[in-house]
């Protein structure tokens, strides 16, 4: 693999050029049309369904990155912004599908289904459009909007309406803060145990939307550690940043 952009350009013909760059966006946009059938099984009432086109979305969405970055998608075909088409595709797969889940599998308190639907939408769309999005080593800022993983976490492990419902608005409101949650793939601190812990959550809700509506005790401690995982490594992270930070000017000039 070449990793100056200009290699690119000298080794491979403009016509293999375009077509690579393509195949990658056509991975990136086929996530749109898999979020689509996720949503007809919502509404199809086939909550198994939709939690397998869910994941299989975030496959997906884990395969186009790598690629990208692999064959310099942005300097092979600059017509087309890959980074923009994955945004709107992720606004889709992780926020309106989940959201559409936790409303028709009534996973929050019936008083505030709607309400705390709105809420995500809302906050999800206002964190897509940060310019802020990540810190230099790879930290998202904010909760980065992975409905497609709380969303059928709640479900199959079976929480109460309360529960679910206060997960939910607290990251909901965590996406309108700078509070660092780990990118799992391209995060520098611990890369290869986050990649492993996001792997073992989504075969673990994999496994339990085809045993669902049985339950495995092995199952659930998955689907309960790994969040923790994320949320230990948030909080460590958070804490660090906090003492790392300078003192205030009038503290200095005392």
């Amino acid at each position: 693999m070449h990793n100056d952009e200009s290699d690119v350009d000298e080794v491979l013909e403009p016509t293999t050029r375009a077509w690579r760059a393509l195949l990658v966006h056509a991975v990136t946009a086929s996530g749109v049309i898999v979020g689509f059938l996720g949503l007809q099984a919502v509404i199809d009432d086939a909550p198994r369904s939709a939690i397998l086109l869910l994941i299989a979305a975030q496959i997906l969405d884990g395969i186009d990155g790598p690629m990208a970055r692999a064959w310099q998608i942005s300097k092979l075909y600059p017509k087309l912004d890959g980074y923009l088409l994955d945004l709107v595709v992720d606004y889709v797969t992780c926020v309106v599908v989940p959201v559409a889940f936790m409303y028709q599998f009534d996973l929050l308190p019936p008083a505030l289904n709607m309400s705390i639907c709105a809420l995500v939408l809302f906050t999800s769309a206002l964190w897509f459009s940060r310019t802020d999005m990540t810190t230099h080593d790879n930290w998202f800022r904010g909760f980065p909007a992975t409905w497609n993983l709380v969303a059928p976490s709640c479900f199959l492990l079976n929480t109460s309406h309360l529960t679910n419902g206060v997960i939910i608005i607290v990251l909901a409101v965590a996406q309108l803060t700078d509070i660092p949650f780990a990118h799992p793939v391209q995060v520098i601190a611990r890369r290869k145990t986050n990649l492993v812990v996001t792997v073992a959550w989504i075969a673990a809700m994999a496994y339990a939307a085809f045993d669902w509506p049985n339950t495995n005790l092995g199952v659930r401690i998955v689907l309960i550690a790994a969040p923790a995982w994320t949320l230990a490594t948030t909080f460590e992270k958070w804490v660090a940043q906090r003492n790392d930070r300078p003192e205030p000017v009038e503290a200095v000039v005392k």
